[in-house]
């Protein structure tokens, strides 16, 4: 089970909107998801039309009175159960400040139900305290939404902190990525925060999640935005995001898997140059098997006369590959060679 902690300090940039969209776009796909509601506010469970009024959720679990198994609510979209929080959450640090390895209570309750899913998605409180720091330890990955504003940067830093410290102490890496949201592309302060970002190296999601009031609307009817406006322009930011993540979910077990079965041996990598011509775009990133699907990893970017270059260095053989085209996945509009995907569409295929 592959557990996502979306998380930022600051309040109002997106995370519960997130953790119910892409929880809907991954269920859609086929994956099996729990989404869990770690905010006291309860507004996952709310955005989900879920009534919570004396139902058990996370602080009964967290406070032993209940397995994990016992308050799950299933079906709550396609693909999607949730475990519900309630105010009562709000005095789970003082359940918890006492107890034996509290930082892992979370880690031990997912595990009971971990061959169940294939996603945990954990929307967490606003805040740093003690539920902030079980989610961290539990996450296999960090997902930031970032709007753009001083108070995000700043809610950012302080989680970048506080990573640090989970991963200095207890000898993990946290794999940390930032979602740009609510993105408007035609503000100057936008494009120059998230360039910024960039320069500092921070690693950046490709899809960038534009803002609509269906976004609203969805919530006011108890409903993830998929299920009320399949083909709103953000519901496919939604499955652009969801694809992202699974295909570098996916590269990673893959590679995982190769490391303990095979041994290293010098392979001649070739220099292989992609040319995109009359292609009118702010960005364009690659992604595919010879760089684990992380947009532009290994790759170098060259601009000529209007025209883009992608120069990778691989071995030969055949791979699989899809060019992010200002955020937006698909297939690579110069090349006519394709494959199925796994996902119900289709990947471009490179042979070297």
């Amino acid at each position: 089970m592959h557990v996502i902690a979306i998380a930022n300090q600051k309040g109002g940039c997106g995370k519960t909107t997130t953790a119910i969209n892409l929880s809907a776009a991954l269920g859609e796909d086929g994956a099996r998801v729990l989404l869990i509601d770690m905010d006291p506010q309860g507004h996952a469970s709310l955005g989900l039309g879920q009534s919570t009024l004396g139902r058990a959720g996370l602080f009964e679990v967290l406070n032993g009175q209940n397995d994990l198994d016992d308050v799950i609510q299933d079906g709550v979209a396609w693909g999607v159960d949730l475990v519900p929080a309630t105010i009562s959450l709000a005095a789970v640090e003082h359940v918890l400040s006492d107890r034996p390895e509290r930082e892992r209570q979370l880690i031990k309750h997912l595990e009971t139900v971990a061959h169940r899913y294939d996603y945990a998605i954990l929307d967490c409180p606003p805040s740093l305290g003690l539920l902030a720091v079980n989610a961290l330890r539990a996450a296999s990955q960090v997902l930031v939404p970032m709007d753009a504003s001083l108070y995000a940067l700043d809610g950012l830093q302080r989680l970048r902190e506080l990573v640090h410290l989970i991963e200095t102490r207890y000898d993990l890496d946290i794999p940390l990525r930032l979602l740009p949201i609510m993105f408007d592309t035609r503000t100057r302060l936008a494009r120059s925060l998230f360039d910024h970002l960039l320069e500092q190296g921070l690693n950046t999601c490709a899809t960038r999640i534009r803002a609509c009031v269906k976004i609203r609307e969805a919530a006011l009817q108890g409903q993830s935005l998929l299920a009320y406006a399949p083909r709103a322009p953000v519901a496919a930011d939604y499955r652009n995001l969801a694809l992202e993540l699974r295909s570098q979910a996916t590269a990673q077990q893959r590679a995982t898997t190769l490391e303990t079965t095979t041994t290293a041996t010098p392979i001649e990598a070739h220099e292989i140059v992609l040319n995109f011509q009359d292609l009118e775009c702010r960005r364009l990133q690659i992604a595919g098997d010879f760089n684990d699907w992380i947009p532009d990893g290994g790759v170098e970017t060259r601009q000529l006369d209007g025209s883009w270059q992608k120069v990778l260095h691989v071995a030969e053989g055949a791979y699989e590959y899809r060019v992010i085209i200002d955020g937006i996945w698909q297939q690579d509009p110069t090349n006519p060679y394709e494959v199925p995907n796994n996902l119900g569409g289709n990947n471009s295929l490179l042979r070297v």
